[in-house]
């Protein structure tokens, strides 16, 4: 009777593992869509500020423009992370 108990405490203690682990790789899936949203709209952002460049020279334009680029390599950086994580997932 004590090794039944302590069995269906065992086998309720992997069911959650289990469940933990299947939930695992669906947060990463989630986590990668989201940075990829991010790089593709800092991207986006990067592009018009270069064309808005182009159009007329100054130097806050300039300033975003490296704002723009270091977020952009940040977002495809974040990208990367997820990705790992989902494939070690």
């Amino acid at each position: 009777m004590n090794f039944r108990e302590n069995f269906k405490k065992d086998m309720k203690k992997c069911d959650h593992h289990i469940a933990d682990l299947r939930k695992q790789p669906a947060s990463c899936y989630t986590s990668v869509e989201k940075a990829r949203k991010a790089l593709t709209e800092w991207q986006r952002d990067l592009e018009m500020k270069t064309q808005q460049l182009e159009i007329e020279l100054s130097n806050k334009t300039e300033e975003d423009i490296k704002k723009a680029q270091r977020k952009s390599t940040q977002a495809g950086d974040d990208l990367m992370r997820c990705v790992d994580l989902y494939s070690q997932a």
